[in-house]
């Protein structure tokens, strides 16, 4: 599973509010954005949304992890910059002399 791209579905129905919007603004179907909440909820093991009476609501886990998954993806975000940055500055470097440990 990818986690991170579930917290984006979770965070596009949270500040939406409605499924169906949510996959529209994500570029995707509803069903496959339902079905991703579902596994993310199911790796969490706790309902985010409260589905009942036609709308959309945040359960309380779900609130904190409306609170918490931003920093997470941001944070994602940065290590995938560093990441990257510093692979590229390696392979502009020379290569190293071969040298054996013996």
């Amino acid at each position: 599973m990818d986690i991170m791209r579930h917290l984006e579905c979770f965070l596009a129905v949270g500040e939406e509010r409605h499924f169906g919007r949510a996959a529209e603004r994500l570029g995707m179907e509803q069903p496959p954005l339902s079905q991703r909440i579902r596994r993310l909820e199911k790796e969490l093991d706790a309902e985010l949304f409260d589905r009942s009476g036609g709308q959309v609501a945040l359960t309380p886990a779900g609130h904190v992890l409306m609170r918490e998954a931003p920093e997470l993806l941001r944070r994602h975000q940065r290590m995938r910059s560093l990441v990257k940055r510093a692979a590229e500055a390696d392979t502009e470097r020379p290569p190293r002399p071969w040298t054996s440990i013996y």
